[in-house]
């Protein structure tokens, strides 16, 4: 750990404390009601999930946990979860040559596919068995209550593919006896202030309860596209091209006392940058994905505590072109059938334990290669019908005196492909009041290698699997102020995080089974590399006004750094490669929120600083976004949008295939939207 660095993090995070309270209005008085503060922070008060069992705070969580609520959802417009996520420190949703909507937390960056933040719904994991990557477009963003976040190692929560964090997806609900609403929107890819305008979203959402039962049903779909832009890919064809996404999913939440069930069924078209791009056309290889969960939780209430008892079957399906004429595809499918039981025992004063074991059983159902036209399979590419089986346990005890909330545990888990691991945590909360609070926490956390990390073995060698890997590891210290007076809120973190075995998609020779191949992408386990970190939050809610900024400082170190050869095709130079190098050390989020009688505005701004990629500089990024709202009768709203102002493509580094594409457009001009909103 570089400590001079980290001290000077901490002297910033002190700076900037002090600069809250002189930006924010007086301390509360010693008379203040206390509704003022639960109304403001509402969604934090009293059922935030996504670290522990038991329903907490921010405030009092013995994790490192983040909220983005409704209120907040709709005074942005926020188009799906992951502009949301966007808006939030140390948090960050990019891409890569092939994958879209990948989020990373702390700068720790995705491969294509396995992603190292768990993507749930309603606290339920759902990723794909094969390839290992979550999906935040499984639920439609006016179908989401809150987003919770879990900044940091969680697989003593979790166990794997929690590496550094996790996202709980909340879906709307409704404390009255009954409510709904629906939406649509039309959108435009054309650029400008002109286009032709086509149906850019839909769906809606119906909820009832009645004492302690209550369903929610929800629908949703968004067609997104982006504006034309030229795009030169791997093999130097230069089109003028056309991204799009188009999610749509379903979903149902219900609950007969003490007995819950999910349901999500989800489906999509993307396309992306392929390795050929048709030039007549300058369309791109277009991908569909197929999803369905459902999942089943019962609690009980013994006289010692409380028992849950769930399980849960998720299955996923993605179907993709393997060259221009859309005629050889490759089929993936595969699942995950899980249960699992979690006990909390109070143990009498103020002591409790928490213990819990799962099952889990893992399929690559399928991954063959075939020609459409004919239906005649090519290769399975080494990966059907290979499967996995995990166990795990985990143990907490929990300590509560007065300010104090203290918590140690672990997790074991053992694979079927013969790997163990023990993850541990240890948090310390001091509760300054129900406003205010420090934390010491440590965490662990790992990954287990893919399938399609493993063993992929394509019949036309572009990337090659490594049944050698180890499992990803990471540690984290973390340091944690939060602190609300009257209606402004601020969260400070001071973090320094260790990554081991960090699996990536290296370029060069390597040795399978005895062959070995010259020059090719395949899979290999990283030397250790670190980073420290000062995260940011301050926020203030008026009656007429609201704002928020978000900063994110890091820096890591360069302890994987390796040479990558040049790639031979177009006479390139090599060059050296290592996390960090393509992760910002800054990045910002503002927005600004206004409202008088009918009308409201608001403004998104995000900033993104200097990276690197494999041989270029790319400079600094920035894209803001501008909504002007209405409200018509009591549940009705109006609101117009335009997305990235500016009109500039926005840049991030391709990390991934380390051949000749040195950058990816994020966006690439001006959208607008009109979307209307009724609630009843």
């Amino acid at each position: 750990m570089r400590t001079g660095y980290l001290f000077r993090s901490f002297r910033s995070f002190r700076s900037s404390a002090a600069a809250l309270f002189l930006l924010v209005p007086p301390c509360a008085s010693a008379t203040e009601a206390p509704e003022a503060f639960w109304d403001f922070m509402s969604e934090e008060a009293s059922n935030l999930t996504v670290a522990s069992p038991i329903p907490e705070t921010v405030f009092d969580s013995v994790s490192n946990v983040a909220v983005i609520d409704r209120s907040a959802i709709e005074r942005y417009n926020f188009a799906s979860v992951s502009d949301a996520l966007r808006t939030l420190p140390g948090i960050s949703v990019t891409r890569t040559y092939l994958m879209h909507g990948l989020p990373t937390i702390r700068g720790a960056l995705q491969e294509h596919y396995a992603n190292k933040v768990l993507v749930m719904i309603n606290n339920v994991p759902m990723w794909n068995a094969v390839t290992g990557e979550g999906d935040l477009d499984r639920v439609d963003i006016n179908a989401v209550e809150r987003i919770e976040v879990l900044r940091g190692p969680a697989s003593v929560l979790y166990g794997s593919n929690a590496l550094t964090g996790a996202v709980n997806i909340v879906l709307r609900e409704t404390p009255a006896p009954s409510a709904g609403g629906f939406w649509g929107g039309l959108g435009t890819a054309a650029g400008g202030y002109g286009g032709k305008l086509s149906l850019s979203r839909s769906g809606g959402f119906y909820s009832g309860k009645r004492g302690n039962d209550s369903f929610t049903v929800t629908a949703g779909a968004r067609s997104e596209e982006q504006p034309r832009v030229l795009f030169t890919d791997e093999d130097r064809n230069v089109v003028l091209s056309r991204e799009y996404i188009r999610p749509r999913g379903l979903s149902l939440a219900a609950r007969r006392g003490r007995t819950s069930l999910l349901f999500n069924a989800a489906a999509s078209e993307q396309n992306y940058l392929g390795n050929s791009l048709d030039l007549a056309s300058g369309g791109l290889f277009s991908e569909t994905k197929e999803m369905a969960a459902a999942a089943a939780s019962h609690e009980l209430a013994p006289s010692w505590g409380s028992l849950k008892l769930s399980a849960l079957y998720d299955w996923q399906r993605r179907n993709i072109p393997r060259d221009d004429s859309g005629d050889l595809r490759s089929e993936i499918a595969g699942s995950r059938l899980n249960a699992s039981a979690v006990a909390v025992a109070r143990l009498g004063g103020n002591v409790h334990l928490e213990a819990g074991a799962a099952r889990e059983y893992r399929e690559a159902m399928r991954y063959l290669n075939y020609y459409s036209k004919t239906g005649t399979g090519e290769s399975d590419n080494g990966l059907a019908g290979r499967s996995s089986a995990e166990t795990s346990a985990h143990l907490q005890a929990g300590y509560e005196n007065g300010p104090w909330r203290l918590l140690a545990g672990g997790r074991y888990t053992r694979d079927s492909r013969s790997w163990n691991n023990i993850s541990a945590r240890a948090s310390a909360v001091y509760g300054f009041d129900e406003r205010k609070s420090l934390k010491l926490l440590f965490s662990q956390s790992f990954r287990a290698p893919t399938p399609f990390e493993q063993y992929f073995e394509p019949s036309t060698v572009t990337v090659l699997g490594n049944p050698l890997l180890e499992p990803e590891r990471t540690e984290t210290w973390e340091l944690v102020y939060l602190v609300s007076r009257e209606s402004s809120f601020a969260h400070f973190t001071v973090y320094s995080v260790k990554y081991r075995d960090t699996i990536f998609r290296d370029l060069g020779d390597f040795t399978r089974d005895g062959v070995t191949y010259t020059n090719v992408n395949h899979y290999e386990n990283a030397p250790s590399y670190g980073a420290e970190g000062l995260e940011i939050h301050l926020r203030h809610t008026g009656r007429r006004l609201h704002y928020f900024l978000s900063l994110d400082i890091s820096r890591g170190d360069h302890g994987d750094e390796r040479a990558v050869p040049a790639p031979g095709a177009f006479g390139l130079a090599g060059g050296t490669s290592w996390n960090y190098k393509f992760v910002p050390q800054y990045s910002f989020s503002g927005g600004l929120y206004g409202e008088r009688g009918r009308f409201s505005a608001s403004c998104l701004l995000n900033s993104w600083g200097p990276t690197r990629s494999l041989r270029e500089r790319v400079p600094a990024q920035f894209w803001a976004d501008l909504n002007l709202g209405w409200r018509s009768g009591p549940g009705g709203r109006h609101t117009f949008a335009v997305r990235n102002i500016t009109g500039k493509t926005v840049e991030v580094p391709e990390y991934v295939r380390l051949k000749v594409v040195e950058r990816l457009p994020l966006y690439t001009g001006r959208t607008m939207e009109y979307t209307f909103n009724y609630r009843f």
